[in-house]
């Protein structure tokens, strides 16, 4: 593939607790294109539930995937980055008009509704809606100690954070292109065109979201305290597989009864009617507290267990509902079959490793699963820089 042409939009950086993916994007001739792209794993207890642990490992981590990323070069020092959802808040919020600045009303009730005083963090808002007497306000926070981490660590990485975003909001501007014609419309506080309804589920080796979307915002979020690595753990403690193996027959089996004679599945029936039953009832909040919004009209599913087989179908059945893996490149201009080697998996199971009869004469099971779900955070944060420079 031929490299892009050095850009100057800033890195997108996703820190997790197994995982760092890099992106950096270029606009060429009003195209969006990807300059550079990779990932690396991280060993255990680096990061811990979104907390630094290790902060030398961390910034050699850093430091060896910008200089070497899976595909292009990177060419900028300037990052945006994602603090962990698990530590940060985002809620939309109805404030009454008053005579006093909104600045010193926000101030004050902000602590309503994010559980640590207002000296503990750092915090910003948005104007989403002005009506007659009241404004929508989309608030945002995080604690300073999670915030100083980050910064401390990137600056000793020899990069300049120009901006540390929640999760959730970069994923929205990665997988909906009503979020990216918004930021580009900013300028417009009232926004007429609603657009669509969305629940998008985030489904991460360590942690779990559903983030709600609707009238060109998000709404709130809610974590789901079932994760990728839960699901492994359970399949290697049941049929006393390695991590490896486990994590294999989740990729390659799933939901799917028909694979390996749905011994997975059934190892699976608990975390899904959890998992279900989660949704059900971030669902209903949704329907009792957002009503004016309309009904949800889709269910997006994005992070390493989006790909999990048979899991949108399933959900979808729950929920009469429309829900399907969602379009990490959706706002991108990319040839895709340019980075088939970049995201696709390649993974194979021997059948008597899960207990499972021989299917159709063969003893194992292979699959290639594209994996650009995974980096919907990293791709969010990257954009952040060329819808910007689009204002």
């Amino acid at each position: 593939m031929m490299l892009t042409n050095n850009s100057s939009y800033p890195l997108g950086i996703d820190v997790s607790d197994l995982s760092l993916k890099v992106v950096q994007l270029d606009k060429i001739r009003g195209k969006i294109k990807i300059q550079a792209i990779g990932k690396l794993d991280l060993p255990k207890n680096i990061v811990v539930n979104g907390e630094i642990k290790n902060k030398p490992e961390l910034v050699k981590a850093v430091k060896k995937i910008v200089a070497a990323p899976t595909y292009g070069k990177v060419s900028s020092e300037e990052v945006v980055a994602c603090l962990p959802e698990s530590k940060t808040f985002i809620k939309l919020i109805e404030v009454q008009k008053c005579p006093n600045l909104l600045s010193d009303i926000i101030g004050l009730e902000i602590e309503k509704h994010i559980p640590l005083s207002a000296n503990e963090i750092y915090y910003d808002w948005q104007v989403i809606d002005e009506l007659s007497d009241k404004y929508h306000i989309l608030i945002g926070a995080a604690p300073k100690e999670i915030v100083n981490q980050y910064t401390e660590m990137f600056d000793l990485a020899g990069l300049s954070p120009i901006a540390l975003e929640i999760e959730p909001e970069a994923i929205a501007r990665c997988l909906l292109k009503e979020e990216a014609k918004d930021e580009k419309s900013a300028s417009s506080k009232n926004k007429t065109d609603k657009g669509f309804n969305y629940g998008i589920i985030d489904i991460g080796a360590n942690h779990t979201s559903m983030i709600f979307y609707s009238g060109k915002t998000i709404l709130f979020t809610v974590s789901i305290p079932i994760t990728g690595e839960e699901i492994s753990t359970k399949i290697a403690q049941t049929l006393n597989l390695t991590p490896e193996q486990a994590e294999k027959a989740k990729i390659i089996c799933g939901l799917d009864e028909k694979k390996a004679n749905g011994v997975i599945k059934e190892i699976l029936h608990d975390n899904l009617k959890n998992l279900l039953e989660k949704i059900k009832e971030a669902v209903t909040y949704y329907e009792n507290y957002f009503s004016q919004c309309g009904p949800l009209n889709q269910i997006l599913l994005c992070g390493g267990g989006a790909n999990i087989p048979d899991l949108p179908r399933i959900i979808g059945q729950q929920f009469s509902l429309e829900v399907k893996l969602a379009d990490a490149l959706v706002n991108l201009n990319e040839d895709r079959n340019n980075f088939d080697e970049v995201f696709t998996e390649k993974h194979s199971l021997s059948l008597g490793t899960v207990n499972a009869k021989t299917e159709n004469g063969k003893n194992s099971l292979s699959i290639k699963q594209n994996s650009s779900a995974t980096f919907a955070t990293a791709f969010g944060l990257a954009l952040r820089g060329i819808f910007i420079d689009e204002l």
